[in-house]
């Protein structure tokens, strides 16, 4: 395990939670909100947005920005066109996206104030690193975040449903045609939504975790997978990219073998996972009695059990990698009853320390050379 300390790259990082941390503070208790969410709007902005390759797909989209590789997303190219005719170029395409992004994001995170202390730091340690490496995905996610605001409002009454749908439906197209494995989150999440009466319960989840973690990652069949996958391509031109070469990408040769983690890693995942769909599942069902909460949580619940099942193979983390980062919700409420919750699960709290470890501090130190900006070129 090699450590990198980057004076610049790990202060501008602890700074970004700070704020994101003073701002949640301030934002549960003032009505005043443009002053503290533009505070993390602009840092969000300016950290994101200096950063110099960094990810798998850095030289690849200050490419497609150029040249406009994938002219089949028309939106998106046509985004582009328009960005480089304002003056903006490959060095500076990354602010205007990570902008968008966490615009996005803070109009959704923003409908749950009372909790945003906690929030709004574990959003950022959560989003942080998908927004980084999946940056064309991650831009048009920031629409669905938008659609995910206007769709927890349906179980109000209102004599517009018409017209959120219609707004439903202009989102969804954004973000598919930002990134078109956007189509499959959409669809996931708005399943889960529509489905989510009740909270899936641990005895369901944790379970379920465990096995995948420990034995169905490393022992599945992508065979039975091929009909299922074939359908999806005929739906997505983008996908059908992927799944007409299922061979390559799930055959033994595409078993990313970096990804797998250690004994000794996999226990400490179990434990902080384990936790945090335990005391979800009790906090949520005392104190959050509502429909949202149980979506939120089962997103995150299903995103969890999904994703490590398929951990070793980077086209399906790329569907429901985000659906895990929705820990941060879950996180955020167990955290604001903490001090309401039984004894014995304060004792279980401690668990939730994984997501400190695991998405904070190894993002600070655990980089390599992924620390750059652009004064560093």
């Amino acid at each position: 395990m090699s450590y990198v300390i980057d004076i610049d790259y790990i202060l501008l990082n602890v700074l970004l939670v700070i704020v994101f941390y003073y701002a949640g503070c301030k934002l549960r208790n003032t009505p005043h909100v443009l002053p503290y969410m533009w505070s993390c709007i602009i840092s969000f902005t300016f950290v994101l947005g200096s950063r110099y390759l960094r990810g798998n797909d850095y030289l690849r989209y200050q490419h497609t920005f150029l040249y406009d590789d994938d002219a089949s997303q028309v939106i998106f190219t046509q985004f582009n066109t328009f960005l480089r005719w304002i003056g903006i170029n490959e060095d500076t395409f990354l602010y205007i996206y990570s902008f968008i992004f966490i615009i996005g994001a803070l109009i959704f995170l923003k409908t749950f104030k009372p909790y945003l202390k906690y929030l709004l730091p574990a959003f950022l340690i959560a989003f942080i690193f998908f927004n980084e490496y999946c940056i064309r995905q991650a831009l048009g996610f920031s629409f669905i975040f938008l659609y995910m605001k206007e769709l927890f409002k349906f179980d109000e009454k209102t004599d517009h449903i018409a017209k959120r749908i219609l707004i439903l439906a202009l989102y969804a197209f954004l973000a598919y045609s930002m990134h078109s494995v956007n189509a499959l989150n959409l669809v996931f999440i708005t399943a889960i939504y529509l489905c989510s009466f009740r909270l899936i319960s641990w005895k369901i989840t944790i379970p379920t975790f465990i096995i995948c973690a420990l034995f169905l990652s490393q022992s599945i069949n992508w065979k039975i997978f091929e009909t299922f996958l074939g359908t999806i391509g005929g739906f997505n031109e983008k996908f059908s990219i992927y799944t007409n070469q299922a061979d390559t990408f799930f055959s033994g040769n595409a078993f990313q073998k970096d990804y797998t983690r250690s004994f000794g890693g996999n226990i400490l995942e179990m434990i902080g996972h384990s936790s945090l769909l335990y005391l979800g599942y009790r906090t949520i069902r005392e104190f959050f009695n509502e429909k949202k909460y149980f979506a939120l949580y089962n997103i995150y619940a299903l995103g969890a059990i999904i994703d490590r099942c398929f951990w070793n193979y980077e086209l399906l983390r790329r569907v429901f990698d985000p659906m895990l980062a929705f820990w941060c919700f879950t996180f955020a409420f167990v955290l604001a009853k903490a001090n309401k919750l039984r004894k014995i699960d304060k004792v279980i709290l401690l668990g939730l320390f994984y997501f400190i470890y695991e998405m904070g501090f190894k993002y600070l130190v655990e980089r390599g050379d992924m620390t750059l900006f652009l004064w560093d070129k």
